[in-house]
């Protein structure tokens, strides 16, 4: 009789077989514990790949917190985070998941209790990493290898305590010594060195000289005056392609120009324009004011006067029209251990919003890597996409986004905050969310959604540590207080850089 294969032994596709459930734990035996290998982990750290040195002097359950530590996370910051020992594991998890780590390296293993490392090693198998421990010690490591491979179950109490039970499920666990480990896990190629002197780094506004502080009408008129002849052409090659984009931005939009609408909806659409695609993206401040001249010029021939009051902003008024949510930033975010904080805080800089525009996002409006949030503006125009698990579910009115205005559809995010939402993404699986369950809940108790004022503290605390004034915040009679909240959806992106547009009209006042 001829036996039928399984649909997964009749391909060769990996993808096809089903996963091993344990992944396989390696013990490096350094028995003379040799001085150099610390060296050598410290040069195998990367982003990819972390190194955990447990605290000697710890209790029990202080073992998160060196995890967290060794996740870049902010040492002095990492047990004054409010956060319950078994929300710390999930943090961890969530953050390695997130960052896409391969290996974890425990240094001076042989100081972990069985206890210690078989959460070590669950720590890998949801984190889909390889665990690496280095045994620094001339005792016998077979004990915690047995409770390691055994899932804990060799520890208990019986006759063959210490040894592994036959015909149970089990973890593969690898000794090797030290040089094999050398061989398998190589250093990284040397990085490329760093100018002597910091004037030799590349500024992103050094292929642009400091521009005329000119209203639009004589901004093209004011650089050809003051700049170089080449320098002149080069800015008036981007000028044109700016005009140029915004002008097929407007034909795309000719409909919202048009009577009896209020213009509304061309707003809305101008706000995620500049947020997602002109100014917020730019490399420096002053190609965002380039840009910005041409897009008033543009919109202004098509019946749209944008204004910019660049004196409320200050000085630098220019640096501020981009995006606030800077590399420096999301570095200093991701020392944060909540991953509730730093999602949250990530959402209100980019769209310089408060909580309440934001705080009804469902799982399913996150992209699974963070580089996007999908937010239809109105029910009966969603459009989710490229979301793995959409198709598989029905859209009901009450999960979309009709008081949501900073965007009609995909909004991308900076992609060095990607991994903080994602992180969040994955934090909230974990705790049994599914596509419909709602982002950012009570850190408390994630059954319940999180309150607009809970998320406003939350955003402020952690603004504070990072040295970031969220203005728009801000409490009392404060003039820009209003910006980012209300009951109505504003165009915060532009009403934070001091931007409005008003469209204007030849049968009456402009509207």
């Amino acid at each position: 009789m001829t036996e039928t294969l399984p649909a997964a032994a009749q391909t060769d596709d990996p993808a096809a077989q089903p996963p091993d459930p344990h992944r396989t734990v390696r013990v490096v035996i350094d028995a003379a514990d040799a001085p150099y290998l610390s060296r050598r982990l410290a040069a195998l750290e990367a982003a990819e790949r972390i190194v955990v040195r447990p605290n000697p002097v710890r209790s029990s359950n202080d073992l998160v917190w060196d995890v967290l530590a060794g996740a870049g996370k902010n040492p002095a910051a990492v047990r004054t985070c409010r956060l319950s020992i078994a929300d710390a594991w999930k943090a961890a998890i969530a953050w390695i998941t997130a960052a896409h780590v391969t290996d974890i390296l425990i240094e001076r293993a042989h100081r972990l209790t069985h206890r210690e490392a078989l959460q070590l090693a669950e720590l890998a198998d949801r984190a889909d990493a390889d665990l690496w421990l280095i045994w620094s010690s001339g005792n016998d490591p077979t004990r915690l290898c047995n409770a390691v491979e055994s899932l804990g179950r060799s520890e208990r109490k019986g006759a063959a305590r210490g040894h592994i039970p036959f015909g149970v499920p089990h973890r593969p666990v690898r000794a090797m010594g030290v040089d094999t480990f050398e061989r398998v896990l190589p250093l990284p190629a040397p990085a490329v060195s760093l100018p002597l002197h910091p004037d030799e780094n590349a500024d992103v506004d050094a292929d642009w000289p400091a521009l005329p502080a000119v209203d639009f009408p004589l901004f093209l008129a004011a650089c050809r005056r003051q700049l170089a002849g080449d320098t002149f052409d080069q800015l008036h090659i981007a000028y044109r392609a700016e005009a140029q984009a915004t002008d097929a931005f407007v034909r795309r939009h000719r409909n919202d120009l048009a009577e009896p609408r209020t213009g509304g909806t061309f707003k809305r659409a101008l706000n995620a324009y500049l947020r997602d695609e002109r100014l917020g993206p730019a490399a420096g401040g002053r190609l965002a004011l380039i840009r910005l001249r041409a897009i008033q010029a543009s919109l202004f021939a098509q019946g749209v006067l944008l204004r910019w009051q660049s004196s409320a902003l200050g000085p630098a008024a220019a640096e501020k029209l981009t995006t606030w949510l800077t590399p420096g930033i999301c570095r200093a975010l991701r020392a944060t251990v909540s991953t509730h904080a730093a999602a949250v805080t990530v959402l209100s800089l980019h769209l310089a919003a408060a909580p309440d525009r934001f705080s009804h996002l469902l799982c399913r409006n996150v992209d699974e890597h963070g580089r996007y949030l999908y937010l239809p503006t109105f029910a009966d125009t969603a459009a989710y996409l490229r979301a793995d698990w959409a198709h598989q579910l029905d859209r009901r009115d009450e999960d979309e986004c009709p008081s949501y205005g900073h965007t009609t559809g995909k909004t991308p995010l900076p992609p060095h905050a990607a991994e903080l939402l994602a992180a969040h993404l994955a934090h909230r699986r974990a705790d049994g969310s599914g596509t419909r369950g709602r982002y950012f809940t009570d850190p408390k108790d994630p059954g319940l959604d999180a309150s607009d004022r809970a998320l406003t503290e939350t955003i402020l605390r952690t603004c504070r540590r990072i040295g970031v004034d969220p203005f728009w915040l801000h409490r009392g009679f404060c003039e820009v207080a209003g910006i980012g909240g209300g009951p109505a959806a504003l165009l915060d992106w532009m009403a934070a850089r001091r931007m409005d547009a008003v469209i204007l009209s030849d049968d009456g006042p402009d509207r």
